[in-house]
């Protein structure tokens, strides 16, 4: 899925020129989603696809648009489902274990922005969220090192994904694995070049 935009006018003096963003898989697709989107009364000048969005982690956002879209059970929980879209520009589909988690207007945090075979899928946290700060197991998890080899891991095939980019693409997988590597390696070597 691309993000398009499409500028719209009323009349023909064209003064009154406006702008909305969706998501399609093609501009094809993008052009038939406008026509259906911009009001009867509005002429479309101009559909395009918009610049990738640039993923930057720590930034601090506002939810702008939520739309419930059911519910999927998983390892024997419920969770629920939401098209998500962010004032900063990024879509995606939210999950949340209780229907009330997020709701617009709420400050977070986007922790992973990842593009799939079924869509954007995007992880969201409340500003200042620390995962295991409060954790009642009394152990670290940084002391434990599969837990260590499990998050690098995970790091370098989230980096892979949104290297590689379409899911549906040829030989998808095998192309994960090496860009994996290649990010492991890097990973490796700038490690060994900073010195604390």
């Amino acid at each position: 899925m691309n993000r398009y935009e499409v500028h719209y006018h009323y009349g023909h003096d064209r003064d009154d020129w406006r702008t909305m963003s969706f998501v399609a898989t093609d501009i094809e697709s993008a052009r038939n989603l406008a026509i259906k989107l911009v009001p009867m009364d509005y002429n479309i000048g101009r559909v395009y696809e918009k610049e990738p969005f640039k993923f930057n982690p720590m930034e601090q956002t506002k939810i702008q648009n939520l739309t419930p879209q059911g519910t999927f059970d998983a390892n024997g929980k419920t969770f629920y489902k939401f098209d998500c879209i962010l004032e900063n520009g990024m879509v995606g589909e939210v999950n949340a274990m209780t229907p009330n988690k997020w709701s617009v207007g709420d400050e977070v945090v986007v922790k992973e922005h990842l593009q799939t075979k079924w869509g954007p899928r995007l992880k969201l946290d409340r500003p200042g969220f620390t995962p295991g700060a409060a954790s009642s197991g009394g152990g670290s998890r940084s002391s434990d090192p599969d837990a260590t080899k499990g998050i690098i891991a995970s790091w370098a095939v989230g980096v892979a994904m949104q290297v590689v980019g379409d899911p549906t693409q040829n030989h998808y997988e095998e192309a994960v694995l090496l860009a994996s590597r290649i990010a492991l390696r890097c990973r490796g070597i700038i490690k060994d070049e900073v010195n604390p």
